[in-house]
């Protein structure tokens, strides 16, 4: 080929490599044949999504909703169900079907909004996922996306040795939003888990005089954990 014949095709085979280059970077990441995690429930029948046994006696996912979901809990021999939300005493309809199916409902404060929730309330639910006391406990939001999948993350940092990085992949993947509206589950994600993380693992050991066995009170329990949320939110 002449060099007269390369300089005139020469502008058509840039234009073919900017063609394919365009193309690459239009492609998503994220494998065609990735599951959709928004449809996978964990056993037929059930509307649960985002089901996850975080550890043992420890298990996640959206808001249970029918019998199906309930009796699927039971199966896992759930005793008691965590519900993670603002106004946490706004939750009569779900007490009742967790206690027909034989299930405590308990609720913790966490907000989910562009500013970052308390950390005393972080750590108010993760010290109550520790407690053995509570095993078997199914926690969750609305979607079992973010104010769960926060949660799930610190875990995972805390107390199985996860990194950063994979935690936060796991995040991702069971879909935690990072857009700005949520913004403060994501900044409260990258201010908590520095280096070393043990520096943010809360410290749950209560004085004896404080301490009660929820076992021997259940209903109790269930009346008080409402006021003491509520009394945290005013202060």
């Amino acid at each position: 080929m002449t060099c007269r014949h390369l300089m005139r095709h020469l502008p058509w085979f840039f234009l073919a490599l900017v063609a394919v280059g365009c193309r690459s970077v239009g492609q998503s990441p994220v494998r065609n044949n990735a599951p959709d995690i928004r449809r996978i429930h964990p056993a037929p029948g059930t509307h649960l999504v985002r089901f996850q046994e975080l550890d043992e006696g420890i298990y996640k996912g959206s808001k249970p909703k029918t019998d199906a979901d309930y009796e699927f809990l039971q199966s896992k021999g759930v005793k008691y169900i965590l519900e993670l939300r603002l106004f946490p005493w706004l939750n009569a309809g779900e007490k009742r079907k967790a206690r027909k199916h034989g299930m405590t409902l308990l609720t913790r404060t966490i907000s989910a909004s562009t500013k970052e929730p308390s950390k005393k309330h972080v750590d108010a639910i993760l010290c109550l996922l520790r407690d053995k006391r509570y095993h078997p406990i199914y926690f969750h939001c609305d979607l079992g996306r973010d104010r769960a999948m926060l949660i799930v993350g610190l875990y995972e940092m805390y107390y199985l040795g996860k990194s950063k990085e994979d935690a936060y992949k796991e995040m991702k993947y069971y879909g935690f939003k990072d857009s700005w509206t949520l913004a403060g589950l994501k900044n409260y994600f990258e201010n908590h888990s520095q280096q070393p993380v043990r520096q943010y693992v809360p410290d749950c050991m209560e004085p004896r005089s404080k301490s009660a066995s929820i076992r021997g009170a259940a209903k109790a329990v269930e009346d008080s954990d409402a006021f003491s949320d509520i009394s945290n939110l005013c202060k």
